[in-house]
Parts: structure tokens; sequence; C-alpha cells
């Protein structure tokens, strides 16, 4: 190969991959959004032209990663869903039956939450069937790890660190983590780490999210019942 060849080898492959760094910096915007957003606000935010958003954008759309409303407004896809599913899938599928379970008896929204840098990715929601009034929550969606129960509820699993929150101090103390109004106003969160079988964190957390008040110390316990039962029956 010639010293010409390899250089636009080298600038193919430099292209490719800002490419793909531009449709994932495009993802993240998507996701990180409450709200449907338009090409200009997009490429406003990303500092990109708009033809390179649209034209991102369609690649996107054909994956059912993003999608376009009636307005021209774009918004996260259901196949982003599908993906996130497919992440961690043993965990998964080890705790969604417990999540359905708790939300049907205690009538509030589940979760199961992993660590990801210093971030808390929801793995896995589950809303209760019939409750009037409930959090909706999705999955990938992510916050900061030492805001949240759930985060919380990770933190307190690892070995304690210097710079640890007196949240997580708290928690520890606790052996669960209760959140109230950090990432929703009015919302009360509740969660408990995961185990494996040889007692190693998971570092993940089962949780619930309530607009309503509930009595944390018996939620708490049946939480940690589940959990004890997810490490000895599935993981």
């Amino acid at each position: 190969m010639s010293t010409g060849d390899r250089a636009g080898e080298g600038a193919s492959q430099g292209s490719g991959s800002q490419t793909l760094d531009r449709g994932l910096r495009l993802l993240e915007l998507l996701a990180s959004e409450d709200r449907d957003m338009t090409v200009a606000e997009l490429a406003t935010s990303l500092g990109m032209h708009r033809q390179a958003v649209y034209r991102l954008l369609t690649t996107l759309r054909l994956h059912r990663l993003a999608a376009e409303g009636s307005s021209g407004r774009y918004r996260l896809g259901l196949g982003v869903i599908q993906l996130a599913r497919q992440a961690n899938p043993q965990l998964r599928r080890a705790v969604v039956p417990y999540l359905r379970t708790l939300a049907e008896e205690l009538g509030v929204t589940t979760q199961c939450v992993v660590a990801e840098g210093a971030d808390a990715v929801v793995l896995a929601v589950v809303e209760p069937p019939d409750a009037i009034f409930h959090l909706s929550q999705r999955s990938g969606a992510r916050h900061a790890l030492d805001q949240g129960a759930s985060g919380l509820a990770i933190m307190l699993s690892r070995p304690p660190q210097a710079g640890d929150p007196p949240a997580v101090t708290e928690a520890r103390e606790l052996g669960y983590a209760v959140s109230r109004g950090t990432l929703t106003p009015g919302a009360v969160g509740v969660a408990v780490p995961l185990y494996d079988s040889e007692g190693h964190s998971l570092d993940a957390s089962l949780g619930i999210v309530s607009m309503v008040d509930l009595e944390v110390e018996r939620t708490a316990k049946r939480l940690l019942e589940a959990a004890a039962q997810i490490t000895a029956r599935e993981l």
C-alpha cells in the first residue's frame, strides 16, 4: 500500500469516527431533553451545521433511534428502548419479574439502575398497572450517581471513600438509600443495592419512585427482601 493510500485510509477512518461521534452526541442531547427539539435547536446546541444534523437525523430515523413529531421536532425513537433492553441482559431478566411484583404490590414505579462511570442509568422500569397517579420513567434515563436514591444505593455498596457525600454515609448505616425531591420535585425515592451470590456488589440497585408519601421503612424492608431473593434465585 502506498503512502497516499494509507493517508487516504486514515482520512476516511477519521471522517467515519467524527461522524459516529457527532451521531452519538446528537443521541445524548435528545436523551437529555424532556422536550422535542427542532433541527435548528439541535444544530445550535451541538455547534454543527443544520444540514449535517439533518443527515444524522435521517440515519438515526432509519434505525428507529430518532423520531420526528408532527411539528417537525425530533425526539428519541423507540429503537433506543430496544437497545437499552439488551444491556446487561442477565441482570435485566433477573429483576423484571420482581419489579412487576413490587409495582403491583406497592402501587409505585419500580426500577433497576446500574452505574456507568459517574452516572446512574435506568436499566429496567415497570410502572404500576392500576395506579391513577404515578411517576413515569424510561429505560436509558441517566443522572449523576450521587443524586437520587438509586445512585446512592449503588454507592453504599462500594468501599467507603474519603469524599463520600453525607447521604452515602447515612445510607450505609441504614442499609438503604432515601431521597426526596432530588431529581423530581415532590418525588420520594427508596433503593437498595444488588449483590451477586458471593456478596460482591453488582454496581446496581433496586428501587422505587413515588409522587405520594409512603412508609419508607416498610418499603425499604420489602425492597431488601426482593433484592435478597434476586441474589439467591437468579444471580
